[in-house]
């Protein structure tokens, strides 16, 4: 009987400890209609295409903040090329850093030559040239330990003069809907003769490898969506901070560096949409170029938006554009060689801008478009 009174009489003592902040406390007003520092949500119609509109209007103000505040990146020293170069070193880093470019290439001798039982590597023989089916390795898997070998190769033809040494080596790169073979000359749907600027090259002397790009064919993911290939593989890399540009980069430039052991020849790169884009980045990261040509792709990117998202370069307009006037800051320093290029590019750039393409020209010469 008296554990029970003791039992009740501490519940009640713990009653009283619990209510006694509340007690002698006014009751709770009621809240007020309208937050302070707030208004009624009273919009009518589809607040779902308000909030896009208003998401639009940030982002394009965004791009135009960007592009307003982008020169305070850029301090230029025009007294030599080697000073322009220095000046724009860490602007290249960063380009390569966003650009998904960070993992180191592995270092081979020579192109291995794709061949089978039923078909030699030797596709096509002329007088002047010869074309061989060959691929690269390029990256190795992040863990040799467990994974060793190659991860990735770059794959693709070998244009080379048969009767004298050449003149320089080119990477030419094709458009993604366009096939090494097409701008070697070798398909029989190439839409023009013009088309095949890789066989024209090697015509002229020059030693050509032309890598194979992802193309833009659709496919049906899973049944749940149809998607390019190009986008398809761009959507799981962005999220590692990598992307099919960094790849496709990294195979170019293991063309580079074979280049660059092989001889000192001049090294160019070239290229047609996609194949612009990855030309114009490759010139602008690696002062081993000599020679950019961009076709199809040079121009502000400021739309960006509305162009494919295999595209999308994370944090990419903060620093860099396309398509500024790239070639003043760079006459006092390159001289007439430049200079005499200069109204060709301005007629081919207008008024757009650009800093990607100064780190071209830094590289070293901006090849005659004019032929």
């Amino acid at each position: 009987m008296k554990s029970a009174q003791l039992r009740w009489g501490l519940l009640g003592i713990a009653l009283l400890a619990l209510a006694h902040p509340l007690l002698g406390r006014p009751a709770l007003a009621a809240p007020p209609d309208i937050i302070p520092d707030t208004a009624p949500l009273d919009w009518e119609g589809d607040l779902a295409d308000r909030m896009v509109s208003g998401i639009d209007r940030f982002l394009l103000n965004q791009i135009e903040r960007a592009q307003a505040e982008r020169n305070q990146f850029w301090k230029y020293d025009t007294s030599s090329p080697a000073a322009y170069a220095e000046s724009v070193a860490g602007n290249r880093s960063e380009l390569q850093r966003i650009l998904g470019v960070r993992d180191p290439r592995v270092p081979f001798q020579d192109l291995e030559l794709v061949a089978t039982l039923n078909q030699p590597a030797e596709l096509a023989k002329s007088e002047q040239i010869r074309v061989l089916a060959v691929r690269w390795p390029v990256l190795s898997f992040p863990n040799p330990r467990t994974a060793p070998g190659v991860a990735v190769h770059g794959e693709g033809l070998l244009l080379e003069p048969v009767n004298q040494s050449p003149i320089a080596d080119v990477i030419a790169i094709p458009d993604a809907d366009q096939t090494p073979e097409q701008i070697a000359g070798l398909a029989n749907d190439s839409k023009a003769p013009e088309a095949a600027f890789a066989l024209r090259l090697a015509e002229q002397g020059c030693r050509v490898l032309v890598p194979t790009l992802i193309s833009r064919t659709l496919h049906e993911r899973g049944g749940r969506s149809t998607l390019p290939d190009r986008e398809y593989l761009y959507r799981p890399a962005f999220e590692l901070g990598r992307g099919l540009i960094g790849y496709e980069l990294q195979k170019v430039l293991a063309g580079v560096d074979w280049f660059a052991q092989q001889s000192d020849r001049p090294i160019g790169v070239i290229g047609h949409g996609e194949g612009g884009m990855l030309a114009l980045y490759a010139g602008a990261i690696d002062s081993r170029i000599d020679a950019t040509l961009v076709s199809g792709y040079f121009g502000p990117r400021g739309g960006i938006w509305n162009e494919p998202i295999s595209r999308t370069v994370f944090d990419r307009l903060t620093r860099f554009g396309d398509a500024e006037d790239p070639v003043a800051d760079w006459a006092e320093a390159e001289g007439e060689k430049v200079e005499r290029i200069a109204d060709r590019i301005s007629e081919l750039v207008g008024s757009g801008e650009t800093s990607v393409a100064r780190l071209t020209l830094a590289a070293g010469l901006l090849m005659d478009l004019a032929g």
